[in-house]
């Protein structure tokens, strides 16, 4: 059926595309000295049209875009460009001097590509990039997961990072935290991400050397940094194989407000498709979304964001230690406000305000005990930063997280509730255009732990040309234990992790080489006795503990390589990443030292990405290697000691933008695990090890087919 769905959709864009009259944007580049500019920036402003002058400095592109656009010019070091241009399906050539700026070209190269304020992105995507990256279906975290010392998810919510479990990474909004930044966590299923892609200009990860600015993350920050002011007003509706959306955008004078809605209902969806899972209800979701954003000055942005969401699904899940199946039904309703503040006070201070809000309401039953989970989270930030001796940087500011955790199975219940209150101070000096230093403290006080920590890290940067960069880092990192733990006992101390890192990175006009090697120190990891090993999964008995301690250990060290290349074949970019990772730790109730299920050795991810000449098609693929994973077996001596098979996925997109209907849209059909191979991310044993079942992804093979139109914009707002 798949199959043929497929080729009912390819069946359909090809035979309403029409070749119609698109505008060819080309020229070239120099200096003022008359020598060509390899790699200068080209793009229409307010559009997602752009691209690279190639070697010898020429450019070229193609749109569908009408009316009058500016064309920006932009490379380090020399002064930015621009031409306003009427395209109106004519070819038009254009050529550009760019001169000198009065700076040297190596330090504006170092202080351009970092900010203080800001998180040391390893990997970064854009939305389009995103939306494009074969096998994500346009989920944030799916797509960043190609990048190396990021795992994939396989059966598991959250985004694991170089060894580190998915709480140890902490997902940052517009610089604000996001407690439940997924869906739940339920056995088997690795939910999404809960933001679009499309809201947001960037989106990144760390592997290491996040500054003193962000805290309670033993292993990565994820921050997802979302647009500015809208172009114009613009309404815009979305189709695709899991529900439907809709939203407006209104552009006032220096301001816009988006307001939108999706209703998802996956009945439909998994009657096509063969399912692994027994659902029993199909998963039905709901969503609203606010998003307010003012320019207050030049340099100034305050933004208002409010996402609700109510989702439920029940599923039948096989029990080794029963013959029947257990029924677990689960419903989600999550509540997130962020509002946030920016701009230059009292001369060349910026200054950074925030509140953040989430509350997540989980109940459900399994079979016919009912459970529940209310979490809340407030945080408050506030930041100054500012220049000194030409380029250096000083930042100094507090926060403050209040949450409480409230918790229920079976007629039993339990809470806490705490306020950790953290302040920072970093700077960023410059000893000369080629070498700085990145240094920084932060100091941590929980009221429920009734402790503190204080965290040095630092990173020394060397950029030896404009070619090659070196970067060395250092850091401690704390992280209070998990709040079920806490709802149980205060006696307890942060968890910690003690990480360096040797990264260098080569930049040759469109091709970029990065070699990283790391060690993780993992101390005073939370350790606990039960009467049978559960490993803490979302799926299992209810958990008895009767001790607390934190006396468990661990280590991750490895290796990651990256090669991205937008030169070789034209039209065609592609990059290819690998990690490799040794880790073991002893933790929860693990009986000794073992790597745990969701870090495999060995992970490989090629992806590519080709536009056809007239830019109305676009085409990826994603092929994902990991090496199997670890699970437990009761009857192998060897704890931990047993290993899957090997996961192998391809996955392909297609991309079409057509021509024949009014405004900004896009068909796309995204295909995940083509070939259909089967995956097994583990297994799960009855208690004397006499029976066990497989653990499945939810199908065998995936597909989201969408249809996105903007009446009036030339890009999506929601």
């Amino acid at each position: 059926m798949l199959r043929k769905t497929t080729i009912m959709f390819a069946g359909l864009m090809v035979s309403y595309f029409l070749s119609y009259g698109q505008t060819v944007l080309s020229g070239v580049v120099k200096s003022s000295d008359g020598l060509p500019m390899p790699g200068v920036s080209i793009k229409l402003i307010r559009s997602n049209f752009g691209t690279s002058t190639d070697s010898i400095g020429r450019f070229r592109f193609v749109t569908n875009l009408s009316g009058n656009y500016l064309l920006k010019v932009s490379a380090i070091g020399y002064q930015t460009d621009s031409l306003r241009l009427p395209i109106k399906g004519d070819s038009l050539r254009v050529n550009f001097m760019l001169k000198e700026d009065n700076q040297n070209l190596i330090g504006i190269q170092v202080l351009n590509k970092r900010n203080l304020t800001e998180v040391n992105h390893n990997y970064t995507l854009g939305p389009i990039a995103l939306v494009l990256t074969a096998g994500a279906a346009a989920d944030v975290t799916a797509a960043l997961q190609t990048f190396p010392g990021a795992a994939p998810a396989g059966n598991e919510t959250g985004f694991f990072v170089r060894g580190g479990a998915a709480a140890e990474t902490v997902v940052l909004f517009d610089g604000m935290l996001v407690k439940n930044a997924f869906g739940s966590r339920l056995p088997d299923l690795a939910n999404r991400s809960r933001f679009s892609a499309f809201i947001f200009d960037k989106t990144a990860f760390t592997a290491n050397g996040y500054g003193a600015s962000n805290g309670q993350a033993l292993s990565s920050i994820l921050t997802m940094d979302t647009r500015g002011v809208a172009n114009k007003s613009s309404t815009e509706f979305s189709v695709v194989s899991l529900g439907v959306g809709a939203a407006h955008t209104h552009r006032f004078k220096n301001s816009s407000l988006t307001l939108g809605g999706n209703y998802y209902n996956f009945s439909p969806y998994n009657k096509i498709v063969p399912q692994y899972t027994d659902w029993d209800k199909d998963p039905e979701q709901k969503q609203f979304s606010l998003h307010y954003k003012l320019k207050t000055s030049g340099t100034g942005m305050f933004k208002v964001f409010a996402d609700y969401s109510d989702t439920q699904l029940s599923f039948n899940i096989d029990n080794p230690n029963s013959v029947l199946k257990d029924l677990l039904y689960n419903k989600n309703k999550n509540l997130y406000v962020n509002t946030n503040y920016q701009d230059y006070v009292s001369g060349n201070w910026k200054l950074f305000a925030g509140i953040s809000y989430n509350k997540t309401l989980e109940s459900g039953k399994v079979n016919t005990d009912t459970y529940y989970q209310t979490d809340e989270v407030w945080h408050q930030k506030m930041s100054f930063t500012r220049k000194f001796r030409g380029s250096s940087v000083l930042n100094i500011g507090a926060e403050l997280f209040e949450n409480s955790r409230n918790e229920g199975y079976a007629g039993l219940s339990r809470k806490y509730s705490d306020v950790l209150a953290a302040g920072f101070a970093e700077s960023e000096i410059y000893f000369m255009d080629q070498l700085n230093l990145k240094s920084g403290l932060r100091l941590e006080s929980s009221s429920h732990l009734d402790k503190m920590n204080l965290s040095p890290r630092t990173a020394l940067y060397f950029q030896a040309d404009q070619e090659n960069k070196f970067v060395a880092s250092y850091g401690m990192y704390y992280q209070k234990p998990d709040d079920s733990f806490l709802t149980q006992t205060s006696a307890l101390n942060y968890e910690k992790s003690i990480q360096y890192a040797l990264e260098y990175e080569l930049k040759l006009q469109f091709r970029i080489l990065k070699i990283s090697a790391y060690v993780k120190d993992y101390q005073h990891l939370v350790k606990i006795k039960t009467p049978v090993f559960s490993g803490f999964q979302a799926y299992g008995p209810p958990l008895e503990i009767y001790e607390f301690n934190n006396n468990g250990e661990g280590f991750a060290r490895g290796f990651d390589l990256y090669w991205k290349d937008k030169q070789s074949v034209e039209l065609l970019e592609y990059y290819v990443s690998y990690s490799y990772l040794d880790t073991k730790r002893d933790y929860i109730d693990f009986q000794t030292l073992a790597r745990p299920a969701f870090a495999p050795k060995h992970t490989l991810n090629l992806v590519a990405m080709r536009t056809a000449a007239n830019a109305r098609w676009q085409f990826s693929g994603t092929y994902t290697y990991s090496s199997g994973r670890s699970y437990y077996n009761p009857l192998n001596p060897v704890f931990m000691g047993d290993r899957t098979q090997h996961n192998h996925n391809l996955s392909l997109g297609i991309t079409h933008l057509p021509r024949w209907i009014k405004g900004f849209s896009a068909f796309n059909l995204n295909v995940n695990n083509v070939l259909g191979l089967k995956n097994v991310y583990g297994y799960r044993y009855a208690y004397d090890g006499s029976r066990s079942t497989q653990i499945l992804p939810p199908a065998k093979r995936s597909f989201l087919l969408s249809f996105l139109i903007n009446l009036d914009g030339d890009d999506f707002n929601h």
